[in-house]
């Protein structure tokens, strides 16, 4: 089995808007959301109807997605729940609550540049069977539906992210392919997959995912856990992530070191302050 990475990071998303290339991080906690999964939109149509809608080309693909921040508005000003984890993010002015809140709401920009490298490469998704790890809005993942993919799979931490953004994302792109949502800690994820034969991947997608080298050795086990023998793994993320302290350089390291992949970077993007994004594969 062997990884690719490509992605260092330019610091324009694909829809125009500036963003940085550092989070805001919050203290870490010990309790995990719960592994588990989701079947539909905490949305109605109604409500979704009074959301704006970003439009994103990747080559010739063509994606539309709800706006991130008047999701966050919503459940901020509508969800009652005691334990919602945007309402804490947002009241903490925070990207990044580890182990509470991954991020999820926000299109970050490796999730693009993956979503452009796929649909860009000439890869060949028709009946295969693919996963997007810590999805986010879904994009990668939504593009490979695009191309033909018979079966994808969406995975975050966030139930909340899920039931709230990715699901109605995907329902917004809809195709024919066969889509289940999953949410909950990588450790418990892979504790499910490693019974289950029918969660074996051709494709394995991921983004942003390697800002902590905390999460490495559950990634590692759940990649393992997830990939079919002959599979590919494409993972974009910067090469140093401030404040976190992960990126591409550390994750090479720890993958050597495991010797279960080979890796190499398939494309790098220069970015004005010198934080690149990368993207890794693994080939035959």
């Amino acid at each position: 089995m062997e990884f690719r990475f490509n992605f260092s990071c330019d610091l324009e998303e694909k829809d125009g808007t500036n963003s940085t290339n550092t989070c805001s991080v919050e203290e870490k906690t010990e309790k995990l959301e719960d592994f588990q999964e989701l079947f539909s939109s905490k949305l109605d149509n109604k409500i979704l109807s009074q959301f704006h809608q970003s439009s994103y080309k990747f080559c010739n693909v063509d994606i539309s997605c709800y706006k991130c921040e008047d999701i966050e508005q919503w459940i901020v000003e509508n969800n009652s729940a005691e334990e919602s984890v945007v309402k804490s993010a947002a009241a903490s002015h925070s990207d990044l609550l580890p182990a509470v809140y991954e991020g999820g709401l926000t299109v970050w920009e490796c999730g693009c540049d993956l979503a452009e490298f796929i649909s860009g490469e000439g890869i060949d998704f028709r009946g295969k069977s693919v996963i997007e790890l810590g999805c986010g809005a879904g994009l990668p993942g939504i593009c490979a539906m695009k191309c033909g993919a018979e079966q994808v799979y969406f995975q975050d931490y966030n139930s909340e992210v899920i039931s709230y953004f990715t699901i109605p994302n995907v329902q917004l792109n809809e195709t024919t392919c066969q889509c289940r949502f999953f949410s909950g800690d990588w450790g418990e994820f892979q504790k499910y997959a490693r019974n289950q034969p029918d969660m074996r991947f051709d494709y394995i997608l991921t983004a942003e995912t390697i800002y902590s080298s905390e999460n490495y050795p559950k990634l590692h086990s759940l990649l393992e856990t997830l990939l079919k023998v002959d599979g590919k793994i494409f993972l974009a993320a910067k090469s140093h992530y401030y404040g976190v302290g992960g990126g591409t350089r550390l994750f090479e390291d720890f993958i050597t070191k495991e010797e279960n992949f080979t890796y190499e970077s398939v494309k790098v993007m220069e970015a004005s302050d010198v934080i690149n994004r990368q993207r890794l594969s693994n080939d035959d």
